[in-house]
């Protein structure tokens, strides 16, 4: 099970990592890397947030 959460992390955060060079910015940058490390631990969080957002 904790397997699975840490895959799913690590999905989260290079989708956040992807988002961010698609909009011009590095990925690199300490922001960057840090938003999406942070994501990557509270993806739950995160996907609901998401579709809440978009509506």
């Amino acid at each position: 099970m904790l397997l699975l959460y840490a895959a799913m992390g690590l999905a989260d955060m290079a989708l956040h990592l992807r988002d961010g060079s698609r909009s011009g910015l590095s990925w690199r940058a300490p922001a960057n890397l840090t938003v999406a490390f942070s994501a990557g631990l509270f993806w739950p969080a995160d996907l609901i947030s998401r579709i809440l957002l978009s509506r």
